[in-house]
């Protein structure tokens, strides 16, 4: 049959297939029904042990389960009603005759199981065909080993609305037209699927299952998380049985970006995974001890540093940016833990324990304490002799001890502490190596401070127990430092994908994690290297690259116009200068003003009367956002409008230069204030 007879048949297989879910959750529905008549009419008569009870409760589960799974797998083919396929492969396999045709969409489609699909969903085995081979000798990896053979046909398609806008035949994988296509685009409010697009590279970093942990360094526009969040649905489809939605967890910037990826897993008929910025749960982690200054905190300080007191804490309680830095490094780390062993002996001061009936001499105590108890944590030790002692009691007398004797006997232990306190320890630290010591001004931990305090609370006290993470992924690696990846270490033993971009740095100067990551992670690390940018048009990737040392870096042929400075009088000339180029780019579904840092961000806005974006804001939408460039990495815009060009004077307002530069897809204006 011709490709339009075979769409028609496709589209008939989708509407069957949501036919028959549809019958389903009516039945679903109905046994629900009857179980909850069931329970309501019976329960009184149950068993005394409660069999019954819990076996109607499995099956009610069991049945809330079902109907969740076929909402799910409804919605993906009334998605594929849309556009079912996207490619088309035929492969003559080694020793055959005529060539097998799969047809690639984003979900797949069979009459039954165990039946050949209709459609081949893009992460199973044979779909890597259309991405990794042209026409002629490939192979692919499926369960029974290594199939070779060879591609004698790719097609690609265009199906909208259920119809096909246009099929190309070519010879080489990801025909130009296509890409242009998807490149030429306007952004949305979320970030895209590419499942249509994806590059032969990009496509081996998203099948890769053989390295523990992925490290990607990639420039600007290169597609990094999009590949990490399809490398996820990926991962999640061959791992259905040891791997869910929930085990996965994505470190990210902030709210706004998180909000931005949050489309695409559930285009690609997956379940959106958890989302955490590193400084929140450092947050929650030392909310007992002070409120913690996060990352954009301490931006905003670098970014005056210098300038007037409305900026600065009191002289003599900022530290100098170098300190600062020095405290995030291995060498600030290694001081830590000289001075976390001298507290073996310094903070704890043991002696013979009376309690009751109980006794223990000092060098019982002392046995446990440094001895069977040396791999737990210092400041956890006398809590588990707590538990050993109540253990024991409990084992002789024959029942258990009543909560108030369990308390008296773990505050008898637990005052042969000097002190518990994480902030007086830190400030210890502070005062024997000649630091001003830590204060807490209105309450705030400075950021500098927050990680080497949770280093050291780790350290000497055990962490909580967490949910399971059993996959990491880390956006914009270049902005954690060496101590919050020990930090990460510590914290999470599970396969990671760590991605960023090391000339997108926040700070003056750029970032290359990958010098300390394989010493850190080991052998279980594999570094890939990105160097394709397909976001921008050629005439802003080059204007960007004037902030920047990158060299090697290649481009998708597309152009448009060539960014331009215009130069304004005043304040109020430059806002409407920004209002007419808005005006007349209305077109665009997503503008963005970026700024300097959070003040100028809000005096723009209000110029300009639209909204703005903060640290805190939740949703990332259509429409003219104003927002510091902070705020924008990882984000794309339509067009990109950058005032007050007179205030960029340092190396770190290079950096946010370049960070605005390369967040436009087709336009990007410029413009600076020099008064008469």
């Amino acid at each position: 049959m011709n490709e339009e007879e075979y769409l028609s048949f496709v589209k008939k297989a989708l509407i069957q297939k949501i036919n028959e879910i549809d019958q389903k959750m009516i039945a679903n529905e109905t046994d629900v029904k009857t179980m909850n008549d069931y329970f309501w009419e019976n329960y009184t008569e149950f068993d005394e042990y409660g069999y019954e009870m819990y076996d109607n409760k499995i099956a009610l589960n069991t049945r809330m389960t079902e109907r969740e799974n076929y909402k799910k797998e409804k919605r993906r083919y009334e998605k594929m009603l849309d556009s079912p396929y996207f490619a088309r492969v035929d492969f003559l396999y080694e020793n055959e005759s005529e060539p097998e045709t799969y047809y690639i969409g984003i979900g797949s489609l069979s009459k039954g199981r165990a039946m050949a699909p209709y459609v081949f969903d893009w992460r199973a085995p044979v779909s890597s065909l259309f991405y990794d081979y042209d026409k002629g000798p490939a192979q692919f990896k499926a369960p029974s080993g290594v199939i070779c053979g060879e591609i004698v046909k790719k097609k690609q398609f265009k199906i909208k609305n259920g119809t096909i806008v246009y099929v190309l035949e070519n010879d080489m994988n990801i025909d130009d037209e296509i890409l242009q296509q998807a490149l030429c685009e306007h952004a949305d409010a979320s970030l895209k699927s590419i499942v249509t697009t994806i590059q032969k590279e990009q496509n081996q970093i998203i099948r890769d299952k053989s390295h523990r942990i992925l490290a990607v360094q990639g420039c600007a526009g290169s597609g990094k998380t999009s590949i990490a969040l399809h490398r996820i649905a990926y991962l999640l489809y061959h791992n259905r049985s040891s791997l869910t939605a929930s085990q996965v967890l994505i470190l990210s910037p902030n709210s706004i970006f998180a909000d931005y990826i949050s489309r695409i897993l559930p285009e690609l008929g997956e379940e959106n995974i958890c989302e955490l910025t590193l400084d929140v749960f450092a947050y929650h982690e030392l909310k007992n001890y002070g409120e913690a200054e996060d990352r954009y905190d301490e931006i905003e300080k670098n970014l005056h540093k210098g300038e007037s007191e409305a900026y600065h804490i009191a002289d003599n309680l900022v530290p100098s940016t170098e300190e600062s830095a020095y405290k995030q490094t291995k060498p600030y780390m290694e001081e830590l833990n000289g001075f976390i062993l001298s507290l073996e002996w310094e903070l704890v001061h043991i002696k013979p324990f009376h309690c009751r009936t109980i006794e223990l001499s000092e060098s019982q105590i002392s046995d446990l304490f440094y001895e069977k108890l040396a791999d737990v944590p210092i400041l956890s030790r006398m809590e588990k002799i707590a538990e050993y002692v109540i253990d024991t009691q409990e084992t002789l007398r024959g029942k258990n001890m009543t909560d108030e004797e369990k308390q008296e006997i773990l505050e008898r232990f637990l005052q042969m502490y000097e002190t518990r306190n994480l902030i007086e320890i830190y400030n210890r630290f502070l005062r024997e190596t000649k630091r001003k010591p830590l204060e807490l001004i209105h309450g705030m931990i400075r950021y500098e401070d927050v990680y080497p305090l949770l280093y050291l609370k780790y350290s000497i006290k055990m962490p909580p127990r967490r949910r399971e993470v059993k996959h990491l992924v880390i956006d914009e690696m270049q902005d954690y430092s060496y101590l919050q990846y020990v930090l990460i270490q510590k914290l999470f033993d599970c396969p990671m994908t760590i991605l960023g971009d090391r000339m997108q740095t926040l700070a003056e100067k750029e970032q290359d994690v990958m010098a300390f990551l394989p010493k850190l992670f080991g052998k279980g690390i594999h570094c890939v290297t990105l160097n394709k940018s397909y976001r921008s048009t050629v005439e802003i990737t080059e204007f960007a690259s004037q902030f920047t040392k990158e060299s090697g870096i290649s481009m998708v042929e597309r152009h448009g116009e060539k960014p331009q400075v215009k130069t304004f009088h005043s304040a109020e000339e430059q806002y409407a200068g920004i209002k007419k180029d808005m005006e007349s780019e209305a077109g665009f579904d997503t503008m963005a003003v970026l700024c300097l840092d959070a003040k100028t961000t809000v005096q723009t806005a209000k110029a300009l009367k639209l909204p703005f974006l903060t640290k805190d804001s939740m949703k990332f939408q259509k429409g003219v956002s104003v927002l510091p460039f902070y705020l924008a990495k990882g984000l794309e815009f339509d067009v990109v409008y950058a005032p007050d060009l007179q205030n960029y004077s340092t190396p770190f307002h290079k950096q946010a230069l370049y960070i605005n530069a390369t967040r436009a897809l087709h336009t990007l204006r410029l413009y600076e204030i020099k008064p008469n």
